[in-house]
């Protein structure tokens, strides 16, 4: 264990270790390691594995001169770049270690100074379950950059392109199951990775254990804004040789050297969250990026941590907001404390930071008031510490003082809510300063991100911001930070003559004729994060008023509307008859269900067992279930019009999708109903219920659910047969509704033929509607008689056949006919124009 520690506590000497003045010096280089051969780290030097072209090499990597890891490198590059590392979070040390073509294992094997194994090619293959033997002949580097075992007849039995780390090469793809991680300054996973997103959108993650979001492309534009294309299950990447990189999604851009012959690239996932391309110069060994995704780092998350706020000037600058210090004075990331204590009840003032924002934790949608109104309504909520009043009025109300950034012409001011005796610290360092000698009450800041001192050239520079407590209507409008933006208006105009120049230089010589500009507004985003908590009972017996105010009944339990302290709506359910379990099993099975998200599901906030109490906080749907707006004749004079209507079933598709195959744990919803479909304000679908049956194992054998029950009418023929319990259970019951989507009454209600439906088979009303659907005289008119009267004709004939030959598939008796939702999804969407 010592060892162990005394291992990566070099690693704090990475950085100042891991550029080279000249290319690395391979002597002895062999084109492949055969059967039983090994490669040692003491002759890291020299004996390596080199592509036949000589481009790159794998080998032991020197991340410090004690610290190696098992690599592949640009070995021509005077920076050797490192593109792939097989265990990134356990280098070894530089004495003992080994790698090994082991033919016993039929695998790569690293190994340790002691001999302990740290990693080998046939559990990466297949995700740690050890992997048939296979007889592995060689193990070779590609041309590509690609690191392969083979057998003997060439087979590719493992390579290193099917686990990237933080790089993708030209052909390498990037696939649903595969992310490019950042790395952090100790060699490990860092905090952005890039993949496919739940709604098959390549996208930018950022993701510290606490704060979660997507930060590219801009989550608050539609997938149309962002020019992307969503549930695309081919869900593949990839860059060419030539410079390009095309993704199924629509993600697609150019290097600016696009095209020219030769030119090694590489796409990488840097430290600091952003996605560059790099081209290698072959004269000077040079790199330089030839695209990235954000021209301005303060616009990528977490960039300078909790409580801080990023200024570009150009190079992006961190500092912690007023009242707050440094956490770690080497690492941003980690951002700021208060060096206040804030609490409810005891008066509290404002300090306002103009032109400034912190992205999401918004605690409202944007309300429009007058300043002082909003104000007021921060000051009296305990959960608000920071809001937010834009142009026109609005007023964001914050949790969190998270993703904070600052530039000249950023719509709005912040205002920070602190004690009302508390006083700004002067002349602390990391710090807002009061600077009492410009006679204006600014504030001067020590800006010093951690290597970009040397970018600016002054690491000492200061800027005068106004800071200020009043709120009066005056502030939000009146000119501030005159010096900032005078520099910053002087640097603007000399970049962009610059770039100007060199765009015009280089288009007149044809060099970047294909080059793109990508200009990536960042204005705020939208939280994807899941904070599950524990509520106590009294907790919940205060946020509905000792169990008031009853929304809801079901077989499951009763549902009550509540508000909690930091004054959310929330719906909460208390259960009956639920199965004996400890109070830890019941919270870990709903945490698992707490951390899914998905627009078309209610989101779970919480939960409560204490005691014999189990009780269940999700968030609030506004418009009640889709039982209610389709069958309840109280609505019959708002009546779901035909696009509605379709959009709740293409709603519902997605969410089920999203339940069997595209989150973290396979849930079959076993109660699928018009009642478990709620409707928000803008009457989008959301299931509710999820989960409550139990978390399934993919091969459907848990004998507990062939003992479950869903709801008469709308269960499968599986439940009566008592075979194993499948996600086609659902697609079974999406069936029934949405047939009562198109006919606007229970399926129990419908006459065919003259003949009332209740209480016979459903195999009735299938044969009948096959049989209607194939009537090829007056084929409208006999479709019309499916659909709802109340439309009165007004639907799409082709939205209206494909739903019903959907149904009609989803019930099916042989559920191995039955469609999967996702080909439910594709099928809803191809006519949704």
């Amino acid at each position: 264990m010592t060892s162990r520690l005394a291992t990566f506590a070099l690693l704090v000497i990475t950085l100042s270790s891991s550029s080279r003045p000249c290319p690395w010096r391979v002597d002895a280089a062999r084109e492949w390691l055969t059967r039983g051969a090994s490669i040692a780290v003491e002759d890291h030097a020299t004996d390596v594995l080199r592509s036949p072209d000589g481009t790159f090499a794998a080998g032991f990597y020197d991340a410090s001169p004690t610290v190696f890891t098992f690599s592949v490198w640009f070995a021509r590059a005077a920076d050797r770049a490192v593109v792939w590392t097989a265990t990134r979070a356990r280098p070894v040390h530089s004495k003992g270690a080994r790698v090994t073509l082991d033919a016993r294992r039929g695998a790569l094997v690293l190994t340790d100074y002691g001999g302990g194994v740290v990693w080998n090619s046939s559990t990466a293959a297949d995700g740690g379950g050890g992997g048939a033997r296979t007889t592995a002949w060689r193990a070779r580097l590609h041309d590509t950059g690609n690191l392969v075992v083979e057998d003997a007849g060439g087979k590719t039995l493992w390579q290193s392109f099917d686990f990237p780390t933080d790089t993708l090469l030209p052909t390498q793809r990037l696939t649903a199951a595969t992310r490019l991680v950042s790395r952090d300054r100790l060699l490990s996973a860092g905090y952005y990775s890039l993949g496919f997103s739940d709604y098959a959108m390549l996208s930018l993650f950022y993701d510290n254990g606490n704060f979660s979001s997507i930060y590219w492309p801009n989550p608050y534009f539609s997938y149309w804004q962002n020019n992307r294309k969503i549930y695309n299950f081919s869900r593949e990447a990839a860059m060419d040789a030539l410079g390009q990189f095309l993704s199924s999604d629509g993600t697609n851009f150019e290097a600016a050297d696009l095209g020219a012959a030769g030119v090694r690239r590489r796409l990488t996932l840097d430290t600091d969250g952003n996605l560059r391309v790099y081209s290698l110069n072959d004269a000077t060994g040079a790199w330089s990026v030839s695209w990235m995704a954000f021209g301005n780092p303060c616009n990528i998350h977490g960039v300078c941590g909790a409580n801080a706020v990023c200024l570009y000037s150009p190079a992006p600058l961190c500092v912690c907001a007023p009242g707050h210090e440094r956490v770690d004075a080497s690492d941003w990331s980690r951002g700021c404390r208060p060096t206040f204590r804030l609490e409810c009840g005891r008066p509290a003032k404002l300090v306002a930071l103009p032109h400034s924002d912190f992205w999401g934790y918004d605690l409202n949608d944007g309300e429009v008031m007058p300043l002082v109104d909003c104000a007021n309504k921060c000051l009296d909520n305990c959960a608000c510490v920071v809001f937010q009043y834009k142009e026109h009025m609005e007023c964001y109300l914050k949790s969190i003082l998270f993703n904070g950034k600052t530039f000249p012409g950023l719509p709005g001011t912040v205002y920070i809510k602190v004690p009302a005796d508390f006083d700004v610290p002067e002349f602390h360092v990391h710090q807002w300063q009061r600077d009492d000698g410009d006679g204006g009450g600014g504030l001067a800041i020590q800006e010093d991100i951690a290597g970009c001192a040397a970018a600016t050239g002054d690491s000492n520079r200061k800027v005068l911001l106004n800071v200020s407590s009043s709120l009066s209507s005056h502030d939000a409008g009146k000119p501030v930070w005159p010096y900032l933006y005078g520099f910053l208006s002087a640097l603007l105009v000399i970049e962009v003559i610059v770039i100007g120049f060199g765009c015009w230089l280089f288009s007149s010589k044809g060099l970047f004729r294909h080059s793109r500009v990508y200009a990536i507004d960042q204005e705020g985003y939208k939280l994807i994060t899941s904070h599950f908590q524990r509520y106590t009972y009294a907790d919940i017996k205060k946020a509905t008023a000792n169990f008031t105010g009853v929304i809801g009944r079901g077989g499951s339990g009763v549902v009550y509307k509540g508000v909690l302290d930091d004054e959310r709506v929330v719906a909460v359910k208390v259960l009956k008859n639920v199965s004996r379990q400890s109070e830890e099993e019941f919270q870990a099975e709903l945490s698992v269900i707490g951390r899914i998200y998905h627009m078309n599901l209610v989101r779970m906030w919480g939960c409560c067992s204490q005691g014999k109490h189990r009780i269940l906080v999700s968030e609030y749907i506004e418009n009640g279930s889709l039982a209610q707006r389709l069958f309840d004749h109280g609505f019959d004079d708002d009546v779901l019009d035909w696009n509605q209507r379709f959009r709740i079933a293409l709603g519902v598709a997605k969410g089920l999708a999203y339940l069997h195959s595209e989150c973290s744990e396979w849930i079959v919803h076993c109660d699928m109903k018009p009642e478990n479909i709620l409707l928000d304000k803008d009457l989008e679908p959301k299931i509710t219920d999820f989960g409550l049956s139990k978390l399934l194992n993919r091969d459907g054998s848990d004998a507990i659910l062939t003992r479950i029950r869903g709801t008469r009418g709308y269960m499968a023929p599986e439940w009566v047969t008592n075979l194993p319990v499948t996600e086609k259970v659902d697609v079974y019951s999406y069936g029934v509704i949405l047939l009562e989507l198109v006919k606007g009454i229970r399926i129990s209600e419908w006459v065919i033929h003259g003949i009332n439906v209740c209480e016979m088979d459903i195999r009735m009303v299938v044969r009948a509607t096959r049989q209607i659907m194939k009537m090829v005289s007056n084929e409208e008119r006999s479709i019309e008689d499916l659909v709802d009267y109340r439309l009165n004709g007004d639907f799409n004939h082709v939205q209206v056949k494909m739903m019903l030959e959907i149904a009609v598939s989803c019930l099916e008796e042989d559920r191995s006919k039955r469609p999967n939702m996702n080909s439910v999804v594709q099928a809803l969407i191809s006519v949704e124009g």
